[in-house]
């Protein structure tokens, strides 16, 4: 190479990965109301099923093509990631579509997209994180949203039941113990890989769960409409969304990450009232500038990170 040659830049990695989380919130926003629509024909632990075998399935296919055979692994780390797996896939998952299943899909988005608030009160109790005063502010802020949104009055209403968005709140944070605790694997393995194995490692205890409602599951009784929703569950909001989100994680900041996670309650929200008829009310747009606001405060960060000693 000539010595006034200008040095050979890594390549940039353009608008694809703003373009896959992007996808990423639009599946995830999508999946409270097709989750519904499936939940009028088959049970929440059917489509829990459904969701847990063919993710696992599909998932272990993608990562074995995309990022090669596992790495050896201890039995120390294997029951780390069965531990893992029941926080982020069994309890997740479980608590998620039975909790849709007794609420609205608007509520099911809302209160999922508290999860950065649980995050940071987890990786605080744990010791992993040392929040400013300005994001601590965010959970007060963030939880008054939900209580706002558990209106006690609403339970019988066309907006969902107390017991289903208590369930919802369960299985964020559930799923923010899985983030938090998963960094420690991440850091030595591809997250495709990762989530695939803790997906097969989840999939057996939801089946025994739901082994009674699968013995009385009758395949023809479900029509089109309700297996192209399962169908859309299966392909978007689990296999398109978690690889679309492993492989932006990996070209974009968590930063970055998190201003998406706002696509995805809007997008659901205008979705749940096209296609389900869900109304917008009073009380939810409160809640929503609650919680919007406590994330908000939550994610943002000022200066460069120290770790917690």
């Amino acid at each position: 190479m000539p010595a006034d040659a200008p040095a050979r830049r890594p390549a940039e990695p353009g608008l694809a990965p703003y373009g896959a989380l992007l996808l990423v919130q639009v599946f995830f926003g999508a999946f409270p109301v097709m989750g519904k629509v499936a939940l009028r024909e088959v049970t929440p632990f059917v489509l829990a099923s459904f969701r847990a075998v063919l993710g696992a399935l599909l998932l272990s296919l993608l990562a074995r093509a995309l990022s090669g055979p596992a790495p050896e692994q201890t039995l120390r780390e294997r029951g780390k990631v069965a531990v893992l797996s029941f926080c982020g896939i069994v309890a997740n998952q479980v608590l998620f579509i039975v909790g849709l299943s007794l609420t609205s899909a608007i509520h099911a988005t809302l209160l999922t997209a508290t999860i950065p608030i649980f995050t940071l009160v987890v990786a605080t109790l744990s010791g992993r994180e040392r929040p400013t005063l300005l994001r601590a502010a965010g959970i007060p802020v963030a939880l008054g949203g939900i209580v706002f949104l558990l209106d006690p009055g609403e339970v019988a209403g066309a907006s969902g039941s107390l017991l289903g968005d208590l369930l919802l709140a369960a299985n964020a944070a559930f799923y923010s113990v899985f983030l938090v605790a998963s960094r420690e694997v991440l850091a030595r393995r591809s997250a495709l890989s990762f989530v695939a194995q803790a997906f097969r490692y989840g999939a057996l205890p939801i089946l025994l769960v739901a082994s009674g409602d699968l013995g009385r599951f009758r395949p023809a009784a479900v029509t089109g409409t309700g297996w192209l929703a399962i169908a859309g569950v299966v392909a978007f909001a689990t296999v398109g969304a978690y690889a679309l989100n492993a492989w932006a994680l990996a070209r974009t900041s968590a930063s970055t990450t998190a201003l998406f996670v706002y696509v995805q309650p809007v997008f659901a929200t205008a979705l749940a009232a096209l296609v389900l008829g869900e109304r917008v009310t009073p009380r939810l747009l409160g809640a929503a500038a609650l919680i919007f606001a406590g994330v908000a405060l939550a994610t943002v960060r000022r200066g460069p990170r120290r770790p917690a000693s």
